[in-house]
């Protein structure tokens, strides 16, 4: 029996996703495969409730993130956290919610850095804002934490979920793009490819100012954007998004195959390069 998986966000064309779980899943003979659906915000029980046993599990990405941890029969403790989930697992009673997009940003960031970072940034305050709050947190506890932020709301209820978890964090306005850039030993953009183009530009342009440090840009497409040809000219450090994205997938097929997050997958340095080929990164 094919066991049937797929990606659902809005917009979903640019997702890589197919690409690197059904390399995966080829390279651990699993009878698996993997599609990407357009579902749109608040579509997504309604989506659900059409699947037959066949289906396995689901990726999710914007919009969807927090509506999945909401609908969810079981979630995880990161998942209760957070408020954000971007897997959903089939199980007897239902679907139980995980979130990865934490594990994803540790990993991408483990070996960056000889030193803990002291001053982050992170630009946004949306779902992947709030993984990285948390994964910041827990990777290195000393780090201060400065969230920029667009949106009030979203940023009030970012700031209340890491109070609840005891993490500190300053929220500021996110009004000049340039000043969230600027001073720290890590910044990670989470917002949507473009939206930081003109602070970029500026900032290369800059006689005065200039960056610093790592930075993670969780958009990748087009790569490089603007922002990471800023740090790339600077001859710094620049994660491109993909990097979070292979390995929050690795940790969606660790819970697909184990349901825990922690076990590793049979021959999983096989399975990344796998992936990493798909996108034509080796």
């Amino acid at each position: 029996m094919t066991r049937h998986l797929a990606v659902l966000g809005s917009p979903i064309e640019h997702s890589k996703s197919p690409s690197i779980h059904e390399a995966a899943y080829r390279t651990l003979q699993l009878n698996w495969d993997y599609s990407k659906l357009e579902i749109k915000s608040n579509h997504l029980l309604q989506f659900i409730e059409t699947l037959d046993s066949d289906w396995l599990g689901l990726s999710l990405t914007m919009p969807l993130k927090e509506e999945a941890a909401r609908l969810a029969n079981e979630r995880s403790a990161l998942v209760l956290a957070t408020g954000v989930a971007n897997t959903l697992l089939r199980t007897t009673t239902g679907w139980t919610a995980h979130n990865t997009d934490v594990f994803g940003i540790q990993r991408a960031l483990e070996t960056e850095f000889q030193t803990p970072p002291k001053s982050v940034s992170i630009i946004g305050s949306g779902a992947t804002a709030t993984s990285a709050v948390f994964a910041i947190a827990d990777s290195y506890p000393d780090a201060k934490i400065t969230v920029f932020a667009r949106n009030f709301e979203s940023a009030a209820d970012l700031k209340d979920r890491a109070k609840g978890s005891s993490i500190d964090i300053r929220v500021k306005p996110l009004k000049n793009g340039k000043r969230s850039l600027l001073g720290f030993d890590l910044v990670i953009s989470t917002l949507p490819s473009g939206a930081l183009d003109s602070a970029a530009v500026k900032l290369r342009k800059s006689s005065f100012s200039k960056p610093k440090g790592v930075l993670l840009d969780v958009a990748y497409h087009p790569w490089p954007s603007e922002l990471a040809s800023t740090w790339l000219r600077s001859t710094l450090t620049c994660i491109s998004g993909i990097e979070m994205l292979i390995w929050q997938a690795i940790g969606q097929i660790r819970i697909f195959n184990h349901n825990d997050i922690s076990v590793e997958l049979p021959n999983e340095r096989a399975v990344e390069l796998s992936m990493r080929h798909s996108l034509g990164l080796i």
